[in-house]
């Protein structure tokens, strides 16, 4: 069976309410689109970006470049951080998913990554104190969407973040900067 097209998994959400609801409870809500990210942003090469998703703190998800079968995905905070997280939208919604935030997971470098996966479990362990069945959810989308399981995918997050090419831009010329320090 080919992998399902980034505009068509896009389509499977916003079709499926629950699908919607619930990835708005991992804090990656569809409806934060309609405004558009907190101020406009391109990539240094002057390739746009097209906002699908944004999360409580402000930030905004965007697909680069002209419309394709995949494209990569790019986030840009609200307080001036940005990059690539993703070369697909399937992958960046397991990172959405199955990680307790993108700010977790690039708030310290990633090394043999072992320090990092202890900081997310006990991130994680945080989480299931309000939200009991957090488990239970990632598996649900997971099964819904076809995601893979987010651990194996910390290196590729740290690598992808660090592409300074997928940097947002703001009007004003001021580059983000990166997810990872």
């Amino acid at each position: 069976m080919p992998r399902m097209r980034d505009e068509d998994l896009l389509r499977q959400i916003q079709d499926e309410q629950w699908l919607a609801e619930l990835l708005a409870r991992f804090d990656f809500d569809l409806r934060r689109a309609e405004n558009g990210p907190v101020e406009a942003v391109r990539l240094a090469d002057g390739g746009a970006l097209e906002m699908i998703a944004g999360d409580a703190s402000g930030g905004a998800f965007l697909l680069a470049g002209a419309p394709a079968d995949n494209r990569p995905v790019v986030y840009a905070g609200s307080e001036g951080e940005g990059g690539l997280i993703a070369a697909d939208l399937r992958t960046a919604l397991a990172l959405v998913v199955g990680l307790p935030s993108l700010h977790d997971a690039t708030s310290m470098p990633y090394g043999d990554g072992a320090a990092l996966r202890e900081w997310l479990a006990f991130a994680d362990d945080e989480i299931r104190e309000d939200w009991p069945e957090l488990d239970d959810d990632r598996a649900r989308l997971r099964d819904a969407l076809g995601l893979p399981e987010a651990a194996g995918l910390l290196a590729g997050l740290h690598a992808a973040a660090a592409d300074e090419r997928y940097l947002p831009v703001s009007d004003r010329g001021d580059v983000y900067e990166p997810l990872t320090s």
